[in-house]
């Protein structure tokens, strides 16, 4: 009863948040700023001060209006959006690439906290803390127990940079307790979490997020891939949501010549800005695949269409999400913050990315059928059709249509491995499996347990938890690998982090042997 009591709150504070939009936003070079004595700024101060002084129930007026002009927001698009002031510090941490901590990926695992991985070179790494060891303690806050969370972990080991933490520590493979001191420091949050070469002549290079250090990243991967022998590169943009629109400009640079389109943008007036190639890039030469999937959004898509349009790459996989929405932060006066919509952006070829936003999730259910049958595409040639720099026909309708439409997502699935996930929890098995087996595997190197370890049966066994799966599928001689394949991929990630996992997964990887076999055609044809 007491939400329903609050609805004509809301409703009024909706009604006037057009007024605070007005009144509080910091747009440079906008001038939105109002007068003191301005009518819609004093309606704004009356309603506020009759809700604080005359309402039925005492409430937290600033709480309202943060709902409030959220959900405003929301009304406008998918993408325009609110951030309170207590959640701006953590959209920072995600913009930069790197936030101040201790350095470790963890899990809560029977209420206690354990270290998955230290990160290499970071504070804990410097003081000592091992992958497989439990944290009990940090300075005096517990972090074992029912009450412990996620939220509570982060909030007791981050803190200001050069601050020391002192952490109890149990090392389960020496049965002891040990004290460690941790100096917090800058953690950096890798975009490029892997990047090798799956022959002698081709590099495979996973990008995960667009921040301000993604571009150094990238450069220093190219540059390693090419003193290991890659003359063409696989760039993995799968599930890749975005992030900063120069970040996907400066990538896509590095692959196009000097003068060519790579992104333009539109705003509410039509006034278009475009912004070129402008510099010597480390791979202009050499073919370039680029894989793209559903999760595939907004800087990805940018990235992905520069290099369609300019004839520069073969896009490989499924119609990408059809985010094409260029969003400015806004900075309110309070210190919280708004991303608000303020272009539209196009491919070179004239495309628009983006989706009718009624299609966002009607179109996932449909790519994504959880019935038990595989997903089918299609919508991947559907839309009006626009012509490249060299002639080659392209697709508009939201998102990227690849060159070569992946139609099953078999790369993913089959009938084995989905009654598989549908019934364990591999990723949390390979974490227990890790961590009892530990001992046996700390000294394996990627190389060596990409190359060397085996799923056999014991192993078989051990993740499907005794099920029998050879009754499930007529084709289980031909599905097995791809199952081996998963359980390993989970092992390694949990033993060795992302590298190793994607050096494991592509191995039965379809979107990968699409993309070699891509390669082997001499030019892109129109």
């Amino acid at each position: 009863m007491k939400n329903k009591t609050l609805y004509p709150v809301y409703l009024a504070l909706a009604v006037c948040v057009g007024i605070i939009v007005g009144m509080l936003f910091n747009f440079p070079g906008k001038g939105l700023a109002l007068n003191s004595q301005s009518k819609r700024e004093q309606k704004v101060r009356q309603i506020i001060s009759f809700i604080d002084n005359e309402y039925v129930d005492s409430v937290n007026t600033d709480s309202l209006l943060d709902e409030t002009v959220s959900s405003l927001l929301q009304q406008l698009d998918p993408h325009s959006t609110y951030i309170p002031r207590s959640e701006v510090l953590a959209n920072q941490e995600a913009i930069s690439g790197s936030f101040v901590g201790i350095g470790i990926e963890f899990k809560l695992f029977k209420d206690t906290l354990t270290v998955v991985r230290v990160i290499a070179e970071g504070p804990s790494a410097r003081a000592g803390l091992q992958s497989g060891q439990r944290i009990l303690r940090a300075d005096t806050t517990s972090l074992t127990g029912p009450a412990v969370s996620n939220k509570k972990v982060i909030q007791t080991l981050k803190g200001k940079s050069g601050t020391p933490v002192q952490l109890e520590v149990y090392d389960p493979l020496q049965s002891r307790t040990l004290s460690l001191t941790v100096r917090r420091g800058e953690v950096p949050v890798n975009s490029v979490p892997s990047a090798f070469n799956l022959n002698d002549t081709v590099g495979y290079l996973k990008l995960t997020k667009f921040t301000q250090r993604s571009t150094q990243e990238l450069r220093q991967a190219l540059k390693r891939l090419k003193a290991d022998g890659a003359k063409h590169l696989i760039l993995d943009l799968r599930d890749n949501p975005g992030g900063l629109l120069t970040a996907a400009e400066e990538i896509a640079d590095e692959f196009l010549d000097d003068d060519q389109l790579i992104v333009f943008t539109k705003n509410r007036k039509g006034v278009k800005t475009e912004v070129f190639a402008s510099r010597k890039g480390l791979f202009q030469e050499g073919k370039v695949a680029v894989l793209i999937n559903e999760a595939s959004a907004s800087a990805s898509e940018i990235v992905a269409g520069a290099l369609q349009d300019n004839d520069r790459g073969v896009i490989v996989g499924r119609r990408s999400f059809g985010k094409g929405l260029v969003q400015e932060e806004i900075t309110l006066s309070d210190g919280s913050r708004m991303r608000l919509t303020t272009q539209r952006y196009y491919t070179p070829s004239g495309r628009s990315i983006q989706k009718d936003f009624d299609h966002y999730n009607q179109d996932f259910l449909k790519q994504h059928n959880f019935h038990g049958q595989l997903p089918i595409d299609t919508a991947q040639k559907q839309g009006q059709s626009f012509n490249t720099k060299g002639g080659r026909t392209v697709y508009g309708g939201g998102g990227i249509a690849p060159d070569i439409t992946i139609e099953q997502d078999s790369a993913s699935y089959n009938r084995l491995l989905y009654h598989l996930v549908m019934t364990v929890n591999l990723d949390q098995l390979a974490f227990t499996y890790v961590d009892v087996h530990r001992d046996s595997l700390q000294d394996l190197t990627v190389a060596n347990f990409a190359e060397n370890f085996t799923v056999n049966e014991k192993v078989l066994n051990y993740f499907t938890q005794g099920q029998s799966l050879k009754q499930l599928s007529p084709q289980y001689e031909e599905e097995l690998p791809l199952v081996k394949n998963r359980i390993k991929s989970f092992i390694a990630y949990n033993l060795l982090g992302s590298d190793a996992y994607q050096r494991v997964y592509a191995q039965e990887d379809l979107y990968l042997s699409k993309a070699l076999e891509a390669m082997q055609k001499p030019v892109l044809s129109p």
